[in-house]
């Protein structure tokens, strides 16, 4: 009898573990009408999908028109975000920072191998607006993109990269970095 209570009592706990981390885990990335607003600043709610990874955290947000995409970064440093791959290999990286004169740095990279180097013009021609902000400690970047260039209707997950580094400069490696893939609702 006694071990039934033990056995009873290790399968609620395992209930209680297995819900709290299913409704823990952030949504899929469904088409909204919600648009945030490309201002440097991620406000609560602002983004459909957002997912913590203690140094940074990543939104995503999809409307008909718009891909947007966004990092905060605990870093006066760069931040950067990459789609198209779960490596920097063959991810469209967007980075930038704000530099020592208040200025947004931004650039647009395409990833080869370990390395990046500027996308062609093509590629960059898919931002239509983007915006940097340095405050207490983080750097903010967002991204709006042209959806048609990152996601295609057979593509079941958005692959994105993510990276900060201390320096105000994009040559400097990362100190975090990361990957997710996030599921696309249909």
């Amino acid at each position: 009898m006694k071990r039934l209570g033990i056995l009873f009592a290790s399968l609620l706990v395992l209930l209680f573990t297995v819900g709290a981390v299913s409704f823990g885990q952030s949504k899929d990335l469904a088409v909204t009408t919600s648009t945030p607003v490309v201002d440097g600043v991620v406000n609560p709610g602002e983004y459909s999908f957002s997912q913590d990874f203690g140094q940074m955290v990543v939104y995503a947000n999809r409307t008909a028109g718009a891909l947007h995409v966004a990092v905060v970064g605990k870093t006066t440093g760069w931040v950067g975000v990459g789609l198209g791959s779960m490596r920097m290999d063959g991810s469209t990286i967007f980075m930038g920072f704000v530099g020592a004169d208040g200025k947004p740095q931004f650039k647009v990279q395409a990833g080869s191998g370990h390395r990046h180097s500027d996308a062609a013009s093509s590629v960059a021609a898919t931002v239509v607006a983007y915006a940097l902000k340095e405050a207490n400690g983080q750097t903010t970047l967002e991204v709006e993109l042209k959806p048609d260039a990152y996601i295609k209707a057979s593509d079941a997950a958005l692959k994105l990269i993510y990276a900060q580094g201390g320096e105000k400069s994009f040559q400097p490696r990362h100190m975090f970095r990361g990957a997710v893939e996030v599921k696309l609702a249909k």
